[in-house]
């Protein structure tokens, strides 16, 4: 059928040949698809290249005269030549076409792995969302994920900054490493949290149900945790500071929105709150950065923290829009 396109394509066609070539391309919607392929650079979905560009080849080069009818022997003519360039080039295209749109589908499977999502739970807010394999991610407030749009087909690596609950998608072919600051947690499939702000002196690790391996980034050796232990690992020192789980609210409790400090100092109370509340402290007066502070509180308001904390500590304070003024 080249023979016909390539009369078509210097506007060559008798009568004939255009119904001819006309119910070729009515016979099967591939026909046309090769056709228009050809002589209008329109190119096959990824899908339809793999399962038929054998069959598309074979149909162009099938086309031509049956190999039991010879030819009839004649003299090459100058518009019998330019037929038989034309044809040559058209499967030339074709052939060109389908690569082509083969390549680009590759390098299009290629390049959504490398495209990079970032999610961000802001101060005051907190987000859940899936993976591409199934993996679904809590963040809590002022932390971001890093993630591929999707994942290779032999690794899944995520990056954090902030504090999240993984809950894994299993898959053994595939270990889920998580990079953050200086720990990398990598597991096959379970739930686990990890702690990890920028301005904290400790990152932590607690799992809630399979098994997790934790290591430094500045040593091969890890830490394997199982459920109800958790590692606590302070920032530049090297060391992994293993434990039992002993209150599972203290570790998960951030999800069900229940705010929980244990012997915490106002220092890291305040930043706590910043990320909780979305709010700035202003602070006009001396406190005790040495006091420890334990308390617990469901869903509480702002209001409601401050209340406690000024008894704590013997400080008056005022709320102005998303400013905390201690004084």
């Amino acid at each position: 059928m080249e023979h016909l396109i390539s009369k078509y394509l210097i506007n060559d066609l008798t009568r004939e040949e255009e119904v001819k070539l006309k119910s070729w391309l009515e016979e099967d919607a591939l026909n046309r698809k090769v056709f228009e392929n050809i002589v209008a650079d329109w190119k096959l979905s990824a899908d339809e290249i793999l399962t038929s560009k054998s069959a598309v080849l074979d149909r162009i080069v099938n086309s031509a005269t049956p190999s039991h009818e010879l030819p009839k022997e004649r003299s090459l003519g100058a518009f019998d030549y330019l037929i038989r360039v034309a044809a040559v080039m058209v499967l030339g295209i074709g052939l060109y076409l389908v690569w082509d749109a083969t390549n680009s589908a590759e390098t299009s499977h290629v390049a959504t792995q490398e495209v990079q999502i970032e999610k961000e739970a802001a101060n005051g807010q907190k987000l859940t969302f899936e993976l591409s394999d199934g993996t679904i991610v809590k963040l809590n407030s002022g932390s971001m994920l890093s993630y591929p749009k999707v994942f290779s087909e032999s690794k899944r690596e995520v990056t954090l900054v902030g504090e999240a609950f993984f809950d894994v998608a299993r898959d053994e072919s595939r270990p889920f490493k998580i990079k953050s600051g200086e720990v990398n947690v990598q597991v096959l499939g379970t739930s686990f949290n990890v702690r990890s702000y920028p301005d904290a002196e400790q990152i932590e690790v607690a799992v809630k149900t399979g098994s997790v391996s934790v290591e430094s980034s500045f040593s091969e050796s890890d830490v394997v945790l199982v459920p109800d232990e958790m590692v606590v690992y302070t920032t530049g020192s090297n060391f992994f500071d293993k434990k039992r789980i002993e209150d599972s609210q203290q570790v998960f409790g951030w999800m069900d929105q229940a705010l929980i400090f244990e012997d915490r100092g106002i220092k890291d109370i305040i930043k706590e709150l910043s990320r909780w509340y979305d709010v700035k402290f202003e602070i006009k007066r001396e406190l005790d950065y040495k006091k420890a502070f334990t308390a617990r509180y469901k869903n509480p308001t702002l209001k409601a923290v401050l209340e406690s904390l000024s008894y704590a500590y013997d400080f008056e304070y005022e709320i102005d829009g998303k400013k905390v003024i201690i004084k």
